[in-house]
């Protein structure tokens, strides 16, 4: 086990000696011929007990990082001037290019996700250094990200499912048609389902699809029922939630609002393999809306290549 810890860049290498030589570590190991004389890129520290402290020096920016294997005790740690989150915000901040640059790195050195908003403004950055350190550090914090937000996914589209159950089962129970009208979409609903570019296209094409709404055939009341719900963000790749829904979903997701969940869902008789297939839900805050086979409807929107 280790803990990787971010100094503040004016502790020298000779101070970060004189202050940890206090606790008993020597230094078993450093780089020859520093860039800066006095400031190596990298060194080795020890105690006697066998623990250890790399460390490591950026002249460019003056990021010093500590790993230590394992953690330091508390006592160490007060000798130390570490750089906090407050201080790799600020430096994340900094109009100076070095300083941001050295906020970067610390941020993915750190995997301090909450920081993911700032380097991806930094992407953009008109240093090519700053700008190519942000979207290595970006890309990296988002495969630390990953499991959690998909976990987070999972857990939310479980019980969003069992909500949508009982409306899907009344659904294919419609005698009169009032279940499916009450889904059609509202007029502020695009603005909620799509992204801004595409509204006003898949307001025409849906407006055109309602004026002869979805039919849904009656099913038993013994019907099995599979729902699949998954944010839309989710349905650009292959994943456990994007797979049961059609594929071409992967083609117009960017046109949907990310954050919203869709759902699709199919509908089998007793003693049948098969059945009714339908997706095309959007949860939309307070209600749901219906539009079905996006990846149909708004093929058009589709850039050619």
């Amino acid at each position: 086990m280790s803990a990787v810890l971010v100094l503040d860049p004016g502790c020298g290498f000779a101070d970060l000696g004189r202050r940890l030589d206090a606790r008993g570590w020597r230094v078993v190991d450093t780089a020859e011929q520093p860039l800066l004389p006095g400031e190596p890129e990298h060194a080795t520290l020890e105690l006697a007990t066998g623990e250890r402290l790399t460390y490591t020096f950026n002249p460019v920016c003056s990021l010093r990082v500590l790993d230590a294997r394992p953690p330091l005790d508390a006592d160490s740690l007060a000798l130390l001037p570490i750089a906090g989150n407050e201080s790799i915000t600020a430096w994340l901040s900094a109009s100076d290019e070095r300083t941001l640059l050295r906020g970067v790195l610390a941020a993915r050195v750190l995997s301090l996700t909450q920081l993911s908003p700032r380097l991806q403004a930094l992407r953009s950055h008109a240093s090519k250094a700053v700008s190519q350190a942000a979207a290595a550090a970006d890309e990296q914090l988002a495969q630390v990200l990953a499991p959690a937000a998909q976990q987070l996914a999972l857990a939310s589209v479980d019980m969003i499912a069992e909500q949508l159950r009982p409306l899907l089962l009344a659904l294919a129970q419609d005698p009169d048609g009032s279940i499916v009208a009450s889904l059609r979409p509202k007029p502020e609903d695009y603005a909620r389902a799509f992204v801004p570019g595409v509204v006003d296209a898949a307001r025409e094409a849906y407006e055109t699809l309602w004026s002869q709404p979805p039919r849904v055939p009656r099913m038993t009341r013994d019907c099995q029922l599979r729902c699949h719900l998954s944010p839309a963000g989710m349905l650009a790749d292959g994943n456990v939630l994007s797979r049961h829904f059609p594929g071409g979903y992967r083609n117009i997701a960017q046109l949907l609002d990310p954050h919203r969940v869709w759902a699709a869902w199919k509908l089998i008789e007793p003693g049948h393999d098969a059945g009714m297939a339908y997706d095309g839900l959007v949860w939309l805050d307070d209600h749901w809306a219906w539009f079905p086979k996006p990846y149909r409807n708004l093929a058009h929107l589709l850039q050619p290549g």
